[in-house]
């Protein structure tokens, strides 16, 4: 929990989308992660922004650190969905230093 309704409905909703993606690989349930990530990491990040967390505005803050973590993620995410373009397809299982990379 990190203090905010609005923020803690929102994780909860992204843990839920990420255990349904683990329990079934496929494009319906990577798409409804990837849009309730974007969803979640824009409405996070101007929190972030609006409260003034991590020095929004400068180089080296952690508010920048944070949003690149969220590019990276969204990254990864984006390029396991292109490869996987016919709905309903079977996405192979990726290990941890896959999804990582």
């Amino acid at each position: 929990s990190v203090g905010v309704s609005s923020m803690d409905n929102e994780h909860e909703e992204c843990e839920e989308a990420l255990a349904l993606l683990l329990r079934h690989p496929d494009v319906e349930a990577l798409t409804k992660v990837m849009e309730l990530l974007t969803e979640h990491f824009q409405h996070e990040e101007s929190l972030m922004k609006a409260s003034g967390f991590g020095s929004p505005g400068e180089k080296f803050s952690p508010y920048a650190n944070h949003v690149k973590d969220h590019e990276r993620i969204l990254d990864i995410g984006f390029v396991e969905l292109a490869k996987h373009q016919q709905p309903n397809s079977s996405i192979p299982e990726m290990t941890c230093s896959e999804a990582s990379a």
